[in-house]
């Protein structure tokens, strides 16, 4: 039988069983992959006598081979297979082959024998800067094989990511030896400690400058689910993310357990009111399942300071039908560092087919020449002079999604040297259900401010519109009004789950609710975005 080797990130994965090797970001995955835009079941090799056959699994944005879209591809040599979108999904080289020089190749399964020592953490000679991946196979209490407990953990620190196996005990900070290096002045040498527990993970501070999360100093504390961390300084210090890897079944009865938390929050509070605290304390317990260790997803300060970063001003001029001039003003949210910014095609191109099914009553306008971009200065969230200037990569009236490129500084001068923009992360919409928490960013102004503005609500209900199909706009009760179009609706993640676009008023009634484009319906608008810029 022919032998499968997988070159993903660096490693060299080498199977030679007769099973399907699974691909995807499920922590049971072969093949393990976190690019946001890959899916938890994206796809596997499955065996065929002397060659591999790459299945889809029904994956949102599809399985590539050498940039082919494909569900099912014999491999018979050599190929390089990408999940997802080109910007946001995951690359690796498929080669099927029949002998190969095991010295080269790093197992995928745990071997039988298991060396007495930890695994070898390495450095370079100048610099100390390079941290190894400690792979599943080498993870054990001292040569003992210890059965997994609770999830494993995903630690990203500088921009790399670090998988730890269930249980474990690493350490986290300056000094070389450290299992996560933090090359940063202001960590310290021995900063964190990561200790595994049943069900989940437990860390301790080392640090006389603190370890830090939202604003609040920890030293102890137990872990199941995503924490977000600063080393040695609240606001300034390295930033440390520790995120626990469930399975797809896990993560899905945690979803049930946080849905389930909220309404009965809700309960709990109507139930106080009336005087039966007593079956109010049973609800919370309930939600929590009794031990006290599951929490309501909130969104947090550090969080919303990122969203916060990554919205954006867009600012137009226009010409009306009498030739009278118009200023556009609208938001946008950052995708890529280097300037590529989603908003409403309202906003970027008013003139484009198929706007005038949604907005019949509204007067044509030409399309400006370009747009203003206004950062958001973070000392009081108003939006900075304008810092460059924009033009639209591809518009799609119908759905009201535009993906604009910036191009120039302010004056038109081109740019010099590489952006840095912060970006926004895109989320899944169609793991949104009624009753969930939404965060909405933009600039409407209707304060009589020209600040940022937050405002939060819930999913009240999915619309399916018979011109666009099923999910295709998300009925809300947070705050959305003219300027707020273009702009970001969050998930508690803080990932984007759609684009506020208008707002809604039933003839004789005083209730306004706003509609927000889902993120998934318009993801191939983004992929077409960004192969366009990747083209040029």
């Amino acid at each position: 039988m022919t032998t499968l080797l997988v070159k993903v990130e660096g490693r060299t994965l080498r199977f030679d069983r007769r099973e399907p090797v699974r691909i995807g970001r499920s922590i049971d995955a072969d093949v393990l992959l976190t690019a946001s835009s890959v899916s938890r079941r994206h796809a596997v090799l499955e065996p065929d006598g002397d060659a591999w056959v790459l299945v889809d699994q029904g994956s949102q944005f599809g399985t590539f081979v050498d940039e082919r879209a494909v569900t099912r591809e014999r491999l018979v040599g050599p190929a390089t297979v990408r999940c997802g979108l080109p910007t946001r999904g995951a690359t690796f080289e498929v080669v099927p082959e029949v002998a190969a020089d095991d010295a080269a190749l790093t197992q995928a399964r745990p071997p039988a024998a298991v060396p007495d020592t930890p695994p070898e953490v390495r450095g370079t000679e100048e610099g100390l800067d390079e941290t190894v991946v400690i792979s599943g196979a080498a993870i054990r209490a001292h040569g003992e094989a210890r059965e997994r407990s609770g999830p494993d953990l995903l630690v990203v620190a500088a921009d790399r990511e670090h998988r730890f196996r269930h249980p474990s005990t690493l350490k986290i900070g300056r000094h070389p030896d450290s299992d996560v290096v933090v090359d940063d002045p202001v960590c310290s040498r021995r900063h964190v400690e990561l200790t595994a527990e049943p069900g989940g993970w437990r860390l301790r501070s080392l640090s006389e400058s603190g370890t830090w999360s939202d604003g609040r100093r920890v030293t102890d504390r137990f872990f199941d689910s995503r924490l977000d961390l600063r080393l040695g300084h609240p606001v300034a210090g390295p930033t440390l993310t520790l995120a626990p890897l469930l399975s797809a079944e896990e993560e899905e009865r945690r979803f049930a357990r946080r849905r389930r938390g909220r309404w009965l929050a809700v309960a709990g509070m109507g139930l106080a009111l009336s005087g039966l605290v007593a079956v109010a304390v049973v609800g919370a317990l309930l939600a929590f399942g009794g031990s006290g260790r599951d929490s309501l997803d909130v969104l947090t300060g550090d969080e919303l300071d990122r969203a916060k970063a990554a919205t954006v001003q867009l600012v137009g001029e226009s010409t009306d039908g009498d030739g009278g001039t118009v200023r556009i003003t609208g938001s946008g949210s950052v995708l890529t560092s280097d300037g590529l910014i989603l908003t409403n095609a309202h906003v970027a191109a008013p003139s484009a087919p198929g706007l005038e099914e949604f907005y019949p009553d509204e007067p044509a306008l030409e399309d400006p020449d370009y747009l203003l971009v206004a950062l958001v200065d973070p000392l009081d969230d108003s939006p900075a002079s304008p810092s460059y200037r924009a033009r639209p990569v591809v518009v799609d009236g119908e759905r009201d999604v535009a993906v604009v490129q910036v191009y120039a500084d302010a004056d038109g001068n081109d740019l010099t040297g590489d952006l840095d923009l912060a970006t926004m992360p895109l989320g899944d919409s169609d793991e949104m259900s009624s009753g969930d928490q939404i965060t909405v960013l933009g600039f409407p102004g209707i304060s009589g401010s020209a600040r940022l503005s937050v405002t939060t609500g819930v999913v009240s209900t999915f619309i399916d519109r018979g011109d666009l199909g099923p999910r295709s706009e998300i009925d809300t009760d947070a705050r959305i009004a003219p300027g707020n179009s273009g702009g970001a609706a969050i998930n508690n993640d803080a990932e984007i789950i759609g684009i506020p676009s208008a707002t809604f008023q039933q003839d004789g009634s005083p209730v306004v609710s706003g509609r927000i484009r889902p993120i998934n319906f318009v993801m191939d608008v983004i992929e077409e975005a960004e192969a366009e810029v990747d083209d040029r």
